[in-house]
């Protein structure tokens, strides 16, 4: 007996209620790009998940470099 409502489904709507026609189109596209991402990397699907290399825009980075302590602009000198 199936416990968990969710158990066996692949794609989770989060927002919104989709249709079965918006849920095959979703299907359809996530399919193509799974064949085509197999078919640039000679058919092996990776060797796990990676990090996203995305981060807030309007949050400045916490430490920017070595040199980042002195009042210079980056790639200047002082007198």
């Amino acid at each position: 007996m199936d416990t968990h409502p969710e158990a066996g489904r692949l794609i989770h709507v989060v927002k919104g209620r989709p249709d079965a026609e918006e849920l095959a189109a979703l299907t359809a596209v996530v399919l193509a790009r799974a064949a085509a991402y197999e078919g640039q990397h000679g058919g092996t699907a990776g060797c796990g998940p990676t990090l996203a290399g995305w981060r807030c825009p309007q949050q400045p980075r916490a430490f920017h470099g070595a040199r980042t302590w002195r009042e210079n602009p980056a790639g200047t000198r002082p007198a």
